[in-house]
């Protein structure tokens, strides 16, 4: 063969495997205002084009936190405004070459812009046919929490602190999602994370269950404990079985 039949072989696969790749490919186009802080639980390499704005899905479940903050007002009163607390966009199955997006009111000036941090209301929709997308197609709530400002915290602790964080690329212990949902005056849904994470989630998962849990190690029943978490914590551990055991012990070690 040729060197020149070699090389058209090779670009005819190479425009090939292009539009294979496209044609298996959705987006979300992030509104100006809104900085990605995760997707899919990752905090970076997530395919997210600044230019364009455009994250880069593949087809299925996806999960996106963005956080406001732009600069509002006229030329001698302009400020900078950062919600305290960011949004996430819960996917459920995105199809293929589909591109989801949302609008909300741009603030016009401070008193708008300061009003917006606190309601974040969106409506999500499908870019291209400017359809407003249902429950079951993509749902968002604000990701609220005691910890403060959003500079000072891991949205993905937050996430899983409550057992909402979606990430495939990831093993994190299972956690109790109790009743810390809620709702803004403008109607807008929101999920209170745990003060200080999942590391305090564990442990109050622990101190809820060690009544009914039993050790079943003589290890743990002879062990000398620092305090009343670590021991409710071998218990747990104790009392699972083994799968639930390597969940743990996976989850230990990626942190």
């Amino acid at each position: 063969m040729s060197k020149l039949g070699a090389l058209l072989k090779v670009s005819a696969l190479a425009g090939a495997l292009a539009l294979a790749s496209g044609a298996y490919a959705a987006s979300f186009k992030v509104p100006v205002n809104y900085s990605v802080e995760l997707v899919d639980g990752q905090k970076s390499d997530f395919g997210y084009n600044r230019f364009s704005r455009t994250i880069t899905l593949s087809p299925g479940r996806h999960q996106i936190v963005m956080l406001f903050e732009g600069t509002f007002g006229n030329a001698r009163d302009s400020r900078l405004y950062q919600a305290a607390n960011p949004i996430v966009v819960d996917i459920a199955n995105i199809p293929d070459n589909a591109e989801y997006t949302f609008t909300y009111n741009m603030p016009r000036d401070n008193r708008e812009a300061e009003a917006y941090t606190r309601s974040q209301k969106i409506n999500l929709i499908n870019a291209s046919t400017k359809a407003a997308l249902s429950p079951e197609e993509a749902s968002y709530y604000i990701l609220t929490s005691d910890s403060g400002f959003a500079i000072l915290r891991d949205y993905r602790e937050d996430l899983a602190s409550v057992g909402r964080l979606y990430a495939p690329a990831r093993v994190f212990a299972e956690m109790a999602n109790d009743d810390r949902t809620g709702v803004t005056a403008e109607n807008v849904p929101t999920v209170k994370a745990r003060e200080g994470g999942s590391a305090a989630a564990i442990a109050a998962g622990a101190a809820a269950a060690a009544p009914t849990v039993q050790a079943t190690s003589k290890k743990a029943n002879t062990a000398t404990v620092m305090n009343a978490e670590f021991d409710q914590l071998v218990q747990l551990y104790e009392a699972a079985d083994d799968a639930t055991k390597l969940k743990f012990v996976k989850y230990i070690m990626s942190h």
